[in-house]
This record gives structure tokens, sequence and C-alpha cells, in this order.
């Protein structure tokens, strides 16, 4: 039995066609390179920064504000009424100290 345009049928006159391997070719000819100068990686790490920046303050914006931190600031405000920031220790002033002064140099 013959079919139009592909020949016998049943396995008789076909042969898969073999293939080569594609051989790497060695070159020995120049090597190119790129450097990226400092003020270029400089640009590139201010720009992630500040798109970090801009992430972190619109989930700022979006989140919902903390209702215990009003909690916190009542008992804080009760704890100053009743004279208990009145005498502190020393370990104690010089920790408030380092956390303003952290805050003030942008460090925190």
């Amino acid at each position: 039995m013959n079919v139009d345009k592909v020949g016998r049928i049943g396995g008789f006159g076909y042969e898969p066609k073999k293939t080569t391997a594609a051989s790497k070719s060695e070159t020995t000819g120049p090597v190119d390179t790129i450097s990226i100068s400092d003020a270029a990686k400089k640009i590139a790490s201010e720009a992630k920064l500040q798109s970090e920046v801009k992430q972190i303050a619109k989930q700022i914006v979006s989140a919902p504000p903390e209702e215990d931190r009003t909690e916190k600031l009542k008992n804080v405000k009760e704890r100053l009424k009743n004279g208990d920031y009145d005498n502190l220790s020393n370990e104690m002033l010089d920790k408030i100290s380092d956390q303003i002064a952290s805050t003030f140099l942008g460090q925190q």
C-alpha cells in the first residue's frame, strides 16, 4: 500500500535522520570585559535605597493606626502624674539618653 507523498506504511523504508552533536569550538581570541565605576555603583545603591524607602513609606501610610498605642500613652501619662518617673536611676537615665541621641543622629 502506498500513501501519496509519504511512502510505504509498515515501517519499511524509514530510517530516522542521524544528528551529530554540535562540537564546541574553543576561541583563542580576545575576551570581552566590563567594569562598573564606583560612581555608577553608588547611584545604583542610592536608587535601590530610595525605592525601598518609598515601599516602606507606602506600607506605613496604608497600615491601620495602632490602637494599643493610645493605651500605652494613657499609661505613661498616668505614671507621670503619679510621679513614677521622678526619681530614675542613673542606669535608666543613661539608656534614655542613648536612645534619644541615636534617634537624633539617625542610627535607629
